[in-house]
């Protein structure tokens, strides 16, 4: 069959031609979308890169409006009919786009995960925590606002906020800046003037992950969710809507937007995703979300890892090397993206690893038996980088099997490649996308994606078909949802199993296939496609009975009873969509707990206190993450150390005081004794403790000291006997002259040297001192122990001092004291020296007197400093 270029020239009309210089932003699925008939007035979410200001500039006279911006990025809704020329703008670097569309991904809960303990307040937690004042948003299928368990005990609604952005727009409704459906609040929601519910068509699951996450168990007592005292904002998603990122990037903005004007904290649950996409949390809609987490403390996003470990292997990364290497993609009939039979897919790859890399597509029959048919020319990303290209797809035998249209795109620092081939010759051919040179790429793709899928089995042996010993297969890695579940931010969910056995609403056993605390098959794994570890962590998913929507419980009962619990009021559910959920109510209880903690500060609480057991294996992997949740050891980790410092004893003597401390670096301080500040003097009987708040706003309380208070001693009195005065008996001593301890004078006798006022101080086994009263002493003689007089000139003296020792050539110490008693010199006399001298001539003049000792003879005897 003989084909022409022209094949795709109605896709490609207002495209340049391969060989054109000017840049083209619109990649193949942006164009399919516009070529589509539109009613008058669509607008369509768009991610435009390039220089933020501009792009406003840029957007606004395209008739379009910004929904956000950041540097580098801004969302917009702009009218279908103007898209391409906003393309053509200078100022527009790049769009991102994709038709692939979203999906939707309890008491033995809360065992499982070790809520209860939190909710019970169990030790060392400084309380029970339910979430009370914490926001949780819901980002799914919308809810059943009628449910008992989203109500209080007098019937009001706990839902403030309800956008579903599925319906049409309402001059008044309509939320801005967002500018599509329609949202309410709890007042319009209480009177009845909410419309909204479960959307049709997702069996409940946005009222079982919302009854997961915070259902209050009021309707029969039991299944309460994880965070039943918080309070609910949701988003019912419009999952049909081009580019439907963007409405996700939309919903996170409008939920803590709502939380900052009620001044609360929010964490946010997404159980939903797109399996398609560059999984390296570097696109447009996982950084707007990035920016909104890390703008202020309070706001959490959880995400569920998704659903997919038991799909057909969809994801291939290549290692290039020497030899080509190559993977087999199938034609996708109709129905797709495109509305016509295609070969399409693309591959994300970092670009320093990819600019080296050459790539062509080629084609095999498969009938009658496996014959490679010929390829295209192999090219380079430098060859049309922001280029549409195209390139004929030839026989060996010269028939066009063919036209293979090429789009290179540069995003920050990564490349995406799409691959286009509209109807090809035969819908039987196996494509092979073709890679020679250095370097690595991943690609993601499935027929029941609405796109080519890879071939994974069935393969020939090398025997019979050589060529496929470089065969590069599809695999089960990498298989988490995209974007935001990508992210560092973001935590992502595990699935392990709940429970496999359990008593339905008509009282009859059931049972589903698994191991209880095992992980469930089907739970996708990671890593991310730059090897970032994700999930993060795991929660019981399957089994969980939750609230679900009035009327599917009542279809359920009649036609499927073995789905609802006892009491009629709670569905089963399961997948990483119902695990998601147990983490966000975590991240709630947290959020109670620390008010302005960071996003990172409780991520790093979850993950670093999750848990190994025998099914988990080494820790982390790429199947459990850092392990499984442990709600209980995640808020114990956030108590505030609470190491309280006596500086003293905690026994109070009557009227003394001692010196306590909390914990330094904290916010607020309140002690039981009423004072407000980190260090005091505390001088009060009985307990004493202390509750503070840490820059997280996280609540401690300490551990309680409790202090005795004792009477003192009762006073001593002194007995005078001439310069000799003596202290009532007491455990120890310390006399005092002229209100200043004397050194060494710790007995219970004390020998006057100087004329002046004494006392002395006691102290009782408690500690506790009492003083005795002052007694003035008058020291008129110096009394010469020895009996022989010390002789010592000249007094006063101006420095040098001779002394003759009544017992000449004997060895012997000496001391001056000053007329405090305090030692201010000293030295030793050698054996044989009758006469030495003491140079005071560094002391200030004043009265001293000079004391000298040989063996149990003592001396003493004053001069005068001049």
């Amino acid at each position: 069959m003989s084909r022409t270029a022209l094949l795709f020239a109605g896709l490609l009309a207002c495209a340049a031609p391969a060989s054109a210089q000017a840049p083209d932003r619109m990649g193949f699925e942006l164009q399919a979308f516009l070529k589509r008939p539109h009613p008058p007035g669509t607008e369509v979410h768009l991610f435009l890169r390039g220089q933020d200001a501009a792009l406003a500039r840029a957007v606004a006279g395209s008739g379009g409006v910004v929904k956000q911006r950041m540097q580098g990025l801004v969302s917009a809704r702009v009218p279908v009919e103007r898209v391409a020329a906003l393309a053509a703008h200078p100022a527009v670097q790049g769009i991102e786009f994709s038709l692939s569309q979203g999906r939707v991904l309890n008491d033995s809960m809360r065992v499982h995960n070790r809520i209860d303990p939190v909710h019970a307040g169990q030790a060392p937690l400084p309380g029970g925590f339910t979430g009370e004042g914490v926001l949780v948003g819901i980002i799914d299928s919308g809810m059943d606002l009628d449910h008992p368990d989203f109500q209080d005990a007098q019937g009001r609604t706990r839902v403030l906020r309800y956008w579903d952005q599925t319906f049409p727009f309402d001059a008044q409704l309509t939320p801005m800046p967002w500018g599509y459906g329609q949202a309410w609040d709890s007042t319009a929601i209480n009177a009845g003037l909410c419309p909204a519910g479960e959307q049709p068509g997702f069996f409940g699951h946005g009222t079982t992950v919302t009854g997961t996450a915070a259902g209050n168990g009021l309707a029969t007592g039991a299944y309460t969710g994880g965070a039943p005292g918080a309070d609910l904002l949701i988003v019912s998603s419009d999952f049909d809507a081009p580019n439907w990122k963007a409405t996700v990037a939309d919903a996170v903005h409008y939920l803590v937007s709502q939380a900052e004007a009620l001044g609360r904290p929010v964490v946010i649950n997404a159980s939903l995703g797109d399996y398609l996409g560059s999984h390296d949390g570097q696109d447009a809609a996982a950084l707007f979300i990035d920016s909104l987490l890390i703008a202020q403390p309070g706001r959490v996003m959880v995400c569920a890892a998704g659903n997919s470990g038991e799909f057909p292997p969809y994801h291939v990364e290549t290692l290039v090397g020497s030899d080509t290497s190559f993977t087999w993609y199938t034609y996708k009939p109709t129905p797709n993206n495109f509305g016509y039979g295609v070969v399409y897919f693309d591959v994300w790859a970092d670009t320093a690893d990819f600019s080296d890399v050459q790539y062509a597509v080629g084609a095999d029959r498969v009938v009658p038996s496996l014959q490679f048919r010929g390829r295209t020319p192999f090219r380079t990303m430098a060859d049309h980088l922001g280029q549409l290209a195209s390139d004929s797809l030839w026989s060996l035998d010269g028939d066009l099997l063919g036209v293979v249209d090429w789009f290179a795109e540069l995003r920050g620092g990564q490349v995406h490649l799409q691959v286009h081939m509209q109807q090809p010759d035969s819908n039987a051919y196996r494509f092979r996308f073709m890679s020679t040179g250095t370097g690595r790429f991943d690609g993601w793709g499935a027929s029941f994606f609405g796109m080519s899928g890879m071939i994974a089995s069935g393969l020939p042996t090398v025997a019979q078909y050589p060529d496929i010993a470089h065969y590069v297969l599809p695999d089960r890695n990498k298989h988490i949802v995209d974007s935001w579940a990508c992210s560092e931010q973001v935590i992502t969910v595990a699935n392990y199993f709940n429970e496999v056995a359990y008593t339905d609403v008509n009282g009859n056993a059931q049972s589903v296939p698994g191991t209880e605390g095992d992980l469930v098959p089907r739970s996708s794994h990671g890593p991310t496609r730059d090897g970032r570890l994700k999930p993060d962590v795991a929660a019981t998913g399957d089994i969980t009975f939750s609230a679900g929507p009035l009327a599917t419980l009542a279809s359920l009962i009649a036609n499927e009873p073995f789905k609802v619990a006892p009491g009629g009021m709670h569905m089963r559910n399961g997948g990483t969509s119902m695990a998601s959920p147990v983490v966000t109510a975590t991240a709630a209880l947290y959020l109670e707990k620390c008010s302005r903690a960071t996003h990172l500060e409780v991520r790093d609480a979850i993950e670093g206190t999750a848990r190994a057991d025998a099914f988990t294996g080494t820790l982390p992997n790429t199947g459990w993450g850092r392990g499984k949740l442990d709600a209980f050891a995640a808020l114990v980790l956030s108590n505030p150390m609470m190491d309280l410092s006596v500086f003293g004893d905690t026994v109070l003597c009557l009227g003394d005081s001692v010196l306590v401390s909390g914990p330094a670096f904290m916010d607020s301080y309140l002690w039981s004794s009423g004072d407000t500040v980190k260090v005091f003097y505390h001088d009060q009987p009985g307990p004493l403790s202390l509750v503070v708040v840490d820059g997280s706003g996280c609540l401690g309380i300490s551990d309680t000291l409790q202090f005795v208070q004792v009477a003192p001693p009762p006073a001593p009195a002194i007995t005078q006997n001439g310069s000799l005065l003596e202290s009532s008996s007491a455990l120890a001593y310390q006399w005092f002259f002229e209100g200043t301890p004397i050194g060494g004078a710790n007995d219970q006798t004390y020998t006057v040297d100087f004329t002046g006022n004494y006392y002395v101080q006691i102290t009782d086994t408690n500690g506790c001192t009492a003083n005795s009263d002052t007694l003035f002493v008058l020291a008129t003689a110096v009394e010469q122990v020895a009996g022989t007089e010390l002789s010592l000139r000249p007094s006063p003296t101006e420095g040098l001092l001779f002394v003759d020792l009544p017992a000449g050539g004997t060895a012997a110490r000496w001391w001056v004291r000053d007329a405090l008693g305090r030692v201010v010199q000293q030295g030793r006399v050698a054996e044989g020296v009758g006469t030495f001298q003491v140079d005071v001539s560094e002391q200030a003049t004043g009265t001293y007197l000079l004391e000298v000792r040989s063996g149990e003879a003592r001396w003493m005897s004053r001069f005068l400093r001049r």
